[in-house]
Formats: structure tokens, C-alpha cells, sequence
């Protein structure tokens, strides 16, 4: 494609002063200049594809910045399913876990939204989890090499039938979720989400996120911050810099164009050095061997056992842990996960669309992304993955900071998760990363997530006291209530165990209830258009007026929504202008515009 036609697809038009709004009155002088997209000029498109050689990295760094959630999430959750206690079962999770986030990633990236979105394992679910395995009593001892083939089964048989009690739970919960996309009711929720709601989401996540990423930090401040100095270093400083290097007599000054504008694997080459490093102080015995011991963690052959006693290859298959079982108190609090992992969901929707420079995801693109999100959950119930599925934000980051924006990337990381879930050795090989790196990793793309979240303040007018207010209170909201809960697990207590578990995992969320508190509140106190950022949408459209060029130059932006097969029959075809997964789907929408 040509720079030029590359140029015009990855740029929004954003417009002068003067915007009508829907009752086609002007907004305030003082707010009129229309904010500009992050990524002002991507190297490749949404649509674009880029050079085979650039896929592959590109998706290597994709999985390697999203493997962490796929892999600490099980982690975390093997304790209570007593997977921990024999590493044959552990491994057999992992594998699992990154198997299901390639066939979910896969569906979402092809099928749902279109955008390029990885799909992993989330926190929203782990309340519920641990509220339904602590039900379940305790774990056997764990296996060692002097345990009988007996005491294996009873191992075996005991860690099976709790992670069937995850998987009927999810299964069942998750139908909500596809019943909501595929009928078209998340389309309603667009008329009440706007700026203020999606800020509070993003800033809530990173919020709950980033102690995970500062625990890891602390294994080794000195590796990550090494591995953080590194993708600033790649990334924001070295656009351009002038090299000399001797000629003869001469010094011939080479212009050395670096990462910003034409390599996009910063951060795959910063976890390249610094795990290189690591393996060189490894070897030279500069990091101590005792596991209590600060800076063991930023060791290489911590998890060398994994690798060794992993086996070759295994295919995960649905049914693998047993029928699936479903509990009331699972379904209610798996529930509580399902809704949090929406309101998620839709504000990474909009956070990766305005850093791709495409318009806001149309309702058909919102109901067929919640509707795979829920099928890919469904999915890990079914092969027996911990938790659900949910939009990672970390890869909004990456592409801030790549300008590679191409969904061919992500098909490319959907394999990648996928054969790492067949292939143990290559699953153990990538595990293997230290802990340092991969905080300092989570710090640097968590905290563009939280960046992305302020920007999208730039379609309202932010500094009135209504929305100073609102944003105050969503987000001591949505970070007291939790810390609270954490902090006294036993405050609620109504007596049912069903209400408990709803409770805990509504309130426990911070991402859910922050948003919630921040999208109830914008929708009660009174504001004008501009504070509430009515037609925030159709501004970051880049729509002016109603003529025709803009609309046929909005259309041809939309067109990256479209599915990828039957277009031309859909377009045809009068009824499927009511399906509300069709890119033709006219519910819900507004009079005056489509969307």
C-alpha cells in the first residue's frame, strides 16, 4: 500500500471549530477545538498488512506482554483448585489457559469487534472463584516422588472435581453475556456510557492492576527498572539520533531512525536485553540462590524444573477435567464477573478505537464482541481454563507505542497462544520469563492504559465542578469500597451465603462499581451537551455536518467493522438490517445518524 493511501486510512479528519451538536446548536467557543487522535500517524492500519517478517514479531510481542495475565491469573487460582500440588496438573492448566485465550482472541479479533484485541484471563472472576472453592474444604498434601499411585488418583480426582464446579458456573453465567450481544440489549447500554464512565473504567483497572505489577518490580527493582529505562529509552527517546562513526580520516555522520516511526518492537526488544542480562548474571552467580532471599525471582532457572519435566505435547480438549457442574452460588457470583468484564470490555472497545484512529465501535461491532466475549468463555468452561476472558488493555498501550494497529498481528498472536498451549515445552520455555521483567512490562503498558483513559476526558468539558465532582466520587467508589472488602472479608453478612457471594463479587470489583457509580451519576446530574459529552461519538467520528462527502468518507472508515465474509449479500439482504449482529443493523440507534 502506498504511503499515501496508508496515510489516509490510519488518519482521523478532525474538523475546525463550530460542531453542531444533536439539537444542532454550537458549542462553546471555549470548547470548540476538536481534540486530536494519540497515535497522530500509525505505521499500519487496522486493515493494512504488514510485511510477513513484521507479523510474526509483532505477534510474539503481543503474546509476550499478554501471557503474563494468562499465566499469573492460573497461578493464582491453582491454590484453591489444589492444581498446584502436582506440577503434571499445572502445567496441563497453563497449557489450557493459553490454548482457549488463542480461540477467544481469534473470535474477537475476526468476528467480534474486529479490532485488534487479545483476549485473556481476568481478575474479575477470582473473587468468585475463591469464595467457591473455599467451600470445598482443604487441598491434599502436595505429591512428591515418594507418593503412590493412589494417593496421585486421589490428588487427581479432588482437583478435577473442583475445577468442574468452575467450569458449569462459568458456562451457565457466560450464556448471559451472549444472550446480551446477540439480542442487541449491550447496544442500549451506549446511550448512558459516555467519557466520564469509560475514564473511571480505565483508571479503576489500572488501579486494581499496577500493585501486581509493583510486587513483581520489587523481586528486583534494579531488572525492571533496567527493563522500563529500556522501552522509554526505545520508544519515546530515540526518534532520531546522530551517530558518528569514522571514515578515513573523517567522521560521516549517519541519521539512525529508531523505534519510533520505523521499528515497532520496542518492547519485544527490551524484554529481549534484559532477559539476556538476566541470563548473564544468572550464570555468574550475581543473584542469590535462596528463594527467600531479594533478587532470587531475577533468576533464569527458577521455573527450569517446568521446562524439564513438562512434557512435548498435550491437546487440550473440552471435557478434559470431567462433566462440568453448576452451583447456585457459583452461577450468582460468576454472574457478578460477567457483568464487570462488560462494562470492562466497552471501555477498551473505545480506548483501542481511538488509539487505531478509527471511529467509535458501531453497536452491530459492541454486540458482536460482548457476544464472542461470552462464546469464549463458554469456551474456557468447556476445556477447563480457571477463570473467564476479557479484553486485555495492555495491548492498547502496545499499539500507542508501536503505530502498528493491523488486526493481522493479533490472528498472528492467536496462534502463537494457541501452539503454546499444544506445545508444553515452548508454554514452559516462555513461563520462564523473570518476575522483575514482567513487572516492569505491566508497569509501562498499564499505565498507558490509565493515560488512555484521561484522553478520553478530551470530549467533554472536564473542568466544571458537575464533572470534577462525578469523577471524585466514582473513583473513591470504585477503589474504598473494594480495599474495604479486602481488607475485612467478613463485613458482609446477611446470613444467605448466595447474597454474600453476589455482594462480594459486585462490590469487590473496582472496575465494575467505579463505572457504574461514575455512568449513574452522569446520567442523573443535570449538565449541558458539552459536559456530558452527548455527541462525543460523532465527534471523535470526526463528523462536522451531514453533507454527503462526510458521510461517505465515515462510511469508508467504518467499513474496518464489516465481517470479513458475505458483505455483499448482507447489504442486499432487507431483514438483516434488524439482526443485531449485522454490520447493516439499524436498532438502537439514534434519529438523526447511525453509528
Amino acid at each position: 500500500m502506498a504511503e499515501t493511501e496508508t496515510t489516509a486510512i490510519n488518519h482521523f479528519v478532525m474538523a475546525e471549530e463550530g460542531i453542531p451538536t444533536k439539537d444542532k446548536k454550537v458549542h462553546d467557543n471555549n470548547n470548540t477545538s476538536r481534540p486530536r487522535p494519540i497515535s497522530d500517524k500509525l505505521i499500519y492500519g487496522v486493515e493494512d498488512r504488514p510485511p510477513w517478517p513484521t507479523i510474526f514479531l509483532m505477534g510474539i510481542q503481543h503474546f509476550s506482554v499478554s501471557f503474563g495475565g494468562c499465566f499469573a491469573i492460573p497461578l493464582v487460582i491453582a491454590k484453591p483448585l489444589c492444581f498446584d500440588v502436582d506440577r503434571e496438573l499445572l502445567n496441563q492448566l497453563l497449557g489450557t489457559s493459553f490454548f482457549v485465550a488463542g480461540i477467544t482472541t481469534f473470535l474477537q479479533s475476526c468476528l467480534g469487534t474486529r479490532l485488534p484485541i487479545v483476549q485473556g484471563c481476568t481478575a474479575a472472576y477470582l473473587i468468585p472463584v475463591f469464595v467457591l472453592l473455599g467451600l470445598q474444604g482443604p487441598c491434599p498434601p502436595p505429591i512428591t516422588s515418594n507418593s503412590t499411585i493412589e494417593e496421585r488418583q486421589f490428588v487427581k480426582k479432588v482437583a478435577y472435581g473442583r475445577m468442574q464446579q468452575i467450569q458449569g458456573s462459568l458456562c451457565v453465567a457466560s450464556l448471559a453475556q451472549v444472550l446480551l450481544g446477540f439480542t442487541g440489549l449491550v447496544g442500549l447500554l451506549l446511550r448512558f456510557i459516555r467519557p466520564i464512565t469509560i475514564t473511571t473504567t480505565l483508571l479503576s483497572i489500572t488501579i486494581e492492576i499496577l500493585p501486581w505489577a509493583s510486587d513483581s518490580c520489587g523481586t528486583h527493582w534494579g531488572i525492571s527498572s533496567l527493563c522500563i529505562f529500556l522501552v522509554i529509552l526505545f520508544s519515546q527517546v530515540l526518534d532520531k539520533y546522530q551517530i558518528p562513526l569514522p571514515r578515513g580520516e573523517k567522521l560521516a555522520v549517519f541519521t539512525m531512525v529508531i523505534i519510533m516511526n520505523n521499528c515497532p518492537f520496542q518492547i519485544l526488544l527490551s524484554v529481549a536485553i534484559t532477559w539476556i542480562l538476566c541470563l548473564i548474571l544468572t550464570a555468574a552467580g550475581a543473584f542469590p540462590d535462596d528463594p527467600a532471599e531479594y533478587g532470587y525471582k531475577a533468576r533464569t532457572d527458577v521455573y527450569s524444573d517446568v521446562l524439564q519435566e513438562s512434557a512435548w505435547f498435550r491437546f487440550p480438549y473440552p471435557g478434559q477435567f470431567g462433566v462440568p457442574k453448576v452451583s447456585i452460588v457459583g452461577f450468582v457470583g460468576f454472574f457478578g464477573g460477567v457483568m464487570a468484564s462488560i462494562v470492562e470490555s466497552l471501555g477498551d472497545y473505545h480506548a483501542c478505537a481511538f488509539i487505531c484512529n478509527t471511529p467509535p465501535p458501531p453497536v452491530h461491532a459492541i454486540n458482536r464482541g460482548v457476544a464472542m466475549e461470552g462464546l469464549g468463555c463458554i469456551a474456557a468452561g468447556l476445556w477447563g481454563a480457571p477463570s473467564g476472558f476479557t479484553s486485555y488493555s495492555n495491548i492498547i498501550s502496545i499499539i500507542s507505542l508501536t503505530k502498528v494497529a493491523s488486526r493481522v498481528t493479533v490472528y498472528c498472536a492467536a496462534g502463537i497462544f494457541v501452539i503454546s498451549g499444544m506445545i508444553f515445552k515452548f508454554n514452559a520455555f516462555c513461563t520462564g520469563m523473570p518476575e522483575p521483567i514482567i513487572g516492569g512490562i505491566m508497569a509501562t503498558t498499564f499505565g498507558m492504559v490509565a493515560s488512555v483513559g484521561f484522553a478520553s476526558l478530551a470530549f467533554v468539558k472536564v473542568d466544571t465542578s458537575r464533572n470534577l465532582f462525578i469523577l471524585g466520587i466514582a473513583l473513591f467508589v470504585g477503589i474504598g469500597i473494594p480495599d474495604f472488602l479486602e481488607k475485612n472479608p467478613g463485613s458482609i453478612n446477611t446470613g444467605s451465603a448466595v447474597v454474600d457471594q453476589v455482594l462480594n463479587g459486585i462490590l469487590g470489583s473496582g472496575m465494575f462499581i467505579g463505572g457504574v457509580a461514575a455512568c449513574i451519576l452522569d446520567n442523573i446530574i443535570r449538565g449541558t451537551t458539552e459536559e456530558k459529552g452527548l455527541n462525543w461519538r460523532e465527534e471523535m467520528a470526526g463528523l462536522v455536518d451531514d453533507d454527503l462527502d462526510d458521510k461517505d468518507e465515515e462510511d469508508k472508515k467504518l467499513r474496518c467493522y464489516d465481517l470479513p465474509f458475505a458483505m455483499n449479500w448482507i447489504r442486499r439482504t432487507h431483514w438483516m438490517r434488524y439482526f443485531p449482529l449485522s454490520p447493516t443493523f439499524v436498532g438502537f440507534q439514534r434519529k438523526h445518524r447511525s453509528l
